[in-house]
């Protein structure tokens, strides 16, 4: 019952720690209570007592999804603990995995983060990835201690704070200072390399004025057909407020009028009148009805008032209007209404992470919404050349919740990841712009619409990680994979003159 309540309550330490809650230093400490708790466990107690850990952990971090209620209805509870119970999974494993290591202790310094980090990155992947709660958001408002990121990505944060918790806990269960003195050393390095990287001058680069429009319009009116006229009264409203030739680019939120904009001339005119009297770009988020598919949309509008090019959402969201699996099999059935009231499985994804091509060779990095949780499609579109990263998004699902500021709290990585000014224009949630450094340099999560102007400056060079991209995870894998051989020789034995046999996994 002890093992219990310590794996409880680290659960909750590290839910204090996440973006919108108490402090996110507390990271640095969240995981030791899971350490005791693991201590002496089979490997089947193990499991149970991880996955205990995060079961607790992403039920209370996911509490947001109940705000779909009006959406799903009771379903929704079923929902909620199906999610957290799948992820929860991977802190089963990380459970297992853990106890399993403790005959390797003079290696657990390096085997426990590597397992930690490589467990992270599986459930980033497929359709069904979701990142979520990873330790390494709660250091999102720390620039100084993210600065790694440029490096090895987000992996190179949660394999620290790990680290970091492994020795204290040892400190902790060996009486021994030296541990708690590695740990502090370790973060003091860490951040002592962020402010160094931060006292320095960001690259030059061309420099484009912006206009990011936010709005908090209900998802209930944005969804309803009837309130069409008056969210374009809004949009244009909000438009009309910028002068001619002050802006180089407007940014809109995602699908900001329950219509297809680019099938009815009519509600598009308006737009591309506003692109030629400010002379500017605008990139505007709309749901498209083409080639007998629906797509999820950043469209492009030109100064000159033409639609020039379009990018459509790769990454659809699982288990929602956008992506169901299976959704053809209960239509058949005719299950699909009794989940709700809206069409599930209803989008196609994109065909590619291709920037947009503004004029003069600008490239931009159009994420939209849940694309932009992960690393690798961030990277993927600069790899691709774009310049800068500009995400488009709807969080009025969910209404005021912490999830506005967990999802903000992925853009600052997004932009120390890629070196890339990251901007944001949500409805119903946060707006802003935040440098190549992880600094927010303007942000609102007003209830009133907003039109917020920066400055970026767009960025050619490529960072560390983005040449290389998870090269930490798959040192992590290699790591795992030699101690896990190492198992099978028998003491006595090197490596160069065990026989092949004895290798064998």
């Amino acid at each position: 019952m002890f093992r219990a309540i310590l794996a409880i309550f680290s659960a909750l330490l590290i839910l204090f720690s996440m973006p919108g809650y108490l402090w996110g230093g507390l990271i640095f400490v969240a995981v030791v209570p899971l350490f005791f708790a693991l201590e002496g466990s089979t490997p089947r107690q193990g499991f149970g007592l991880g996955y205990l850990c995060g079961f607790a952990f992403f039920a209370l971090l996911l509490y947001w999804v109940y705000t779909l209620f009006e959406w799903a209805g009771a379903l929704i509870i079923f929902g909620h603990l199906g999610l957290a119970g799948l992820l929860a999974l991977w802190w089963g494993l990380f459970g297992t995995a853990y106890v399993a290591m403790q005959g390797y202790r003079k290696y657990l310094w390096i085997a426990v983060p590597a397992l930690w980090v490589l467990l992270e990155y599986l459930r980033s992947l497929t359709r069904f990835g979701f990142t979520w709660g990873f330790v390494s958001d709660a250091l999102a408002q720390y620039p100084a201690l993210i600065q790694v990121a440029s490096l090895t990505g987000t992996w190179g944060i949660s394999m620290l704070i790990v680290l970091v918790n492994l020795l204290l806990y040892r400190a902790v269960r060996e009486r021994r200072l030296l541990y708690s003195v590695f740990a502090m050393g370790l973060i003091a390095l860490d951040w002592g390399w962020g402010a160094y990287q931060l006292a320095r001058a960001l690259p030059e680069g061309q420099p484009l004025r912006v206009a990011i429009v936010h709005s908090n319009v209900p998802q209930r009116a944005r969804s309803d057909p009837g309130q069409l006229q008056a969210l374009q009264t809004l949009y244009l409203s909000q438009l009309d407020q910028l002068s001619p030739e002050s802006v180089d680019l407007v940014l809109l939120p995602e699908s900001i009028v329950p219509a297809y904009l680019l099938r009815q001339e009519e509600l598009l005119r308006p737009y591309q009148e506003q692109a030629r009297r400010l002379r500017a770009s605008l990139i505007v988020g709309t749901i498209d009805y083409r080639d007998g598919k629906l797509l999820n949309t950043a469209a492009l509008i030109a100064p000159e008032g033409r639609v020039s090019d379009l990018y459509d959402k790769v990454q659809l969201v699982p288990f929602s209007t956008e992506y169901f699996p299976m959704i053809g099999l209960l239509r058949r059935l005719g299950l699909e209404n009794l989940i709700g009231p809206l069409p599930l499985g209803a989008l196609t994804p994109g065909d590619g992470f291709r920037p947009l091509l503004l004029p003069q060779g600008v490239k931009l990095a159009t994420p939209i919404c849940f694309e932009s949780i992960f690393s690798r499609i961030s990277r993927a579109f600069v790899s691709n050349g774009a310049q800068a990263i500009l995400i488009i998004t709807n969080d009025a699902w969910f209404k005021r919740s912490k999830a506005l500021d967990q999802h903000f709290a992925k853009a600052i990585f997004r932009a120390v990841e890629t070196g890339r000014f990251t901007l944001q224009a949500a409805n119903g949630g946060v707006s802003g712009v935040i440098d190549p450094h992880g600094k927010i340099l303007i942000a609102t999560r007003s209830e009133k619409e907003q039109i917020l102007q920066e400055t970026i400056l767009l960025q050619d060079r490529a960072t560390l990680y983005v040449q290389l991209g998870d090269w930490v995870v798959y040192l992590s894998f290699v790591v795992l994979l030699v101690l896990a051989g190492m198992r099978f020789i028998p003491p006595g034995v090197s490596w160069v003159t065990a026989p092949v046999e004895r290798l064998t996994l």
